[in-house]
């Protein structure tokens, strides 16, 4: 956790989340339900107090801007009553190169300096893995996506694991995918994955196991192959290879834009075969699967982009 004697500019020190996700706030200011979300171990707590009225709410006053997950750097440019101004580096925002910028609490931050990384890291591939003690308690339960520097993997089951807490140990098996076909594409197992997540309940600026926006469902599932989006749609939109829609394969991404096409991009789908979208829709919706044909969406495609 980082404590501050005053506030003030901090002349861009590095910090690492050290909740198991953080919320990035628009202003350094929650309410009362909001505060349930400044919690280390996880946004349980505040997801069930929220309505569905209460996830559009977030959108329409744009309240929560994006999350950033445990051990993320976050480079702070200034604390001012108990919250760290800065930007999320893991998060490509083409107007900040810093990263993607916003408030975090600064309870959920950590000053502890890593050591020296030893080149290889793994990566959470499930919807949620505890984060263990030497000792075997948990520590904090990890969501997908996370990154971890590795230690010491000689162990057939654990890796040992740099966080800001400290050594930890996670299970190899949750760093690897669930299904047991290797010989699917790496969109392939977007999609497969992605699957884990049918029906759970859209949160605006979401981009862990906890809910998803759109453009943070496909950022994070890319983040579990190991290829890094930006975190908006609209920035997304600008990366990786055009493909023809009739060419178009198990995670790909179809684009959607404003005023049949011709607008900005709004929207991001991953296609999952056959004429089929893998998407997290809009507030108070649940992930779910869209046939592109029988929707509106299909006069607003702009672009499939392949980014695996």
């Amino acid at each position: 956790m980082v404590k501050f004697k005053n506030s003030g500019v901090i002349d861009m020190q590095t910090a690492r989340i050290s909740a198991a996700v953080a919320n990035v706030w628009r202003q350094p200011r929650v309410s009362s339900i909001d505060r349930l979300a400044l919690d280390n171990d996880g946004l349980s707590s505040w997801l069930t107090r929220l309505s569905d009225a209460d996830t559009v709410a977030l959108e329409q006053n744009n309240r929560l801007v994006t999350q950033a997950l445990f051990n993320d750097p976050f480079v702070i440019d200034r604390v001012v009553d108990g919250w760290a101004y800065g930007y999320v580096a893991t998060q490509v925002d083409a107007r900040h190169p810093q990263g993607y910028p916003g408030w975090v609490w600064a309870a959920q931050l950590s000053l502890v300096p890593l050591p020296l990384r030893t080149g290889t890291t793994v990566t959470v591939k499930r919807g949620f893995t505890p984060l263990l003690r030497p000792d075997g308690s948990t520590l904090r339960l990890l969501t997908l996506g996370t990154e971890l520097p590795v230690v010491d993997s000689q162990d057939h089951r654990y890796d040992l694991v740099q966080t800001p807490l400290g050594i930890g140990k996670v299970a190899k098996r949750a760093t690897q995918f669930a299904f047991a076909d290797q010989h699917l594409t790496a969109g392939a197992k977007m999609v497969r994955l992605g699957r884990d997540f049918l029906d759970l309940r859209y949160l605006w600026g979401g981009i862990s196991a906890y809910g998803f926006d759109c453009s943070g469902f496909v950022y994070s599932l890319h983040r579990a192959i190991g290829v890094r989006l930006p975190r908006d749609a609209s920035d997304q939109a600008l990366m990786g290879t055009t493909i023809p829609l009739a060419d178009a394969q198990p995670g790909d991404l179809c684009f959607f834009a404003h005023d049949h096409g011709n607008g900005t991009v709004h929207h991001v789908a991953m296609y999952a075969g056959d004429g089929w979208l893998l998407h997290a829709p809009t507030p108070g919706k649940h992930v779910t699967y869209l046939q592109l044909a029988a929707t509106y969406l299909k006069d607003e495609l702009v672009a499939v982009k392949r980014n695996w």
